[in-house]
């Protein structure tokens, strides 16, 4: 097989990129595994070939569009109803709102590229990658906000795993749980760890 171009015009970049979207789509649509790279040409209205000459195989596709995926997500960017006055547990209840949405909207795929993070070792380091920038990101953010804490970084990776937990749960059916009652408890669990 020829090696994959590196896109220099931006006709190019334009092209792989438009892969990358096709594939982000597909994958919500049928799942990984269910997902041919024709899929994904068809989806973005190229031909296969026109694919391999961009992405080397499926997995690389598919290590693409995730990273692709996960810089441009806009559900996160500017919680509308915050500024730096809201209080860390309406804030991080807001936040938590914008993660219930993403978990909702992706549901199947997340469960399945949950799967492979556990099996795969590319699809691991892709996520502690994509996992150790975001959270350096927030931390980086609330250290303007908090006071000095030398372990802000930990707290961060422990309040987002709370947030995180909340959100399997409502995803996957808590049938016994009050699940208004358990988002503000979560909010409020993870605004004590910047106390």
């Amino acid at each position: 097989m020829e090696k994959t171009v590196k896109p220099i015009q931006k006709r190019s970049q334009e092209t792989k990129q438009k892969l990358m979207q096709a594939a982000f789509a597909m994958y919500v649509k049928k799942g990984y595994h269910s997902t041919t790279v024709d899929d994904i040409a068809a989806e973005a209205e190229l031909s296969t070939g026109i694919a391999y000459r961009y992405f080397k195989n499926k997995k690389d596709i598919l290590l693409s569009s995730l990273s692709y995926a996960f810089e441009n997500i806009k559900e996160l960017a500017d919680i509308e109803g915050a500024d730096e006055n809201t209080p860390m547990a309406e804030y991080l209840e807001l936040v938590l709102c914008r993660f219930e949405a993403l978990h909702e909207k992706y549901r199947d795929i997340h469960e399945e590229l949950e799967g492979l993070r556990h099996t795969d070792d590319d699809v691991r380091a892709l996520y502690q990658r994509i996992e150790s920038a975001e959270l350096g990101r927030l931390a980086e953010s609330l250290s303007k906000k908090l006071h000095q804490c030398d372990d802000l970084h930990e707290r961060v990776y422990l309040a987002v795993g709370v947030m995180e937990q909340y959100c399997h749960l409502k995803i996957n059916g808590a049938d016994r749980l009050d699940l208004e009652k358990l988002r503000k408890i979560t909010a409020n669990t993870a605004a004590a760890l910047f106390e």
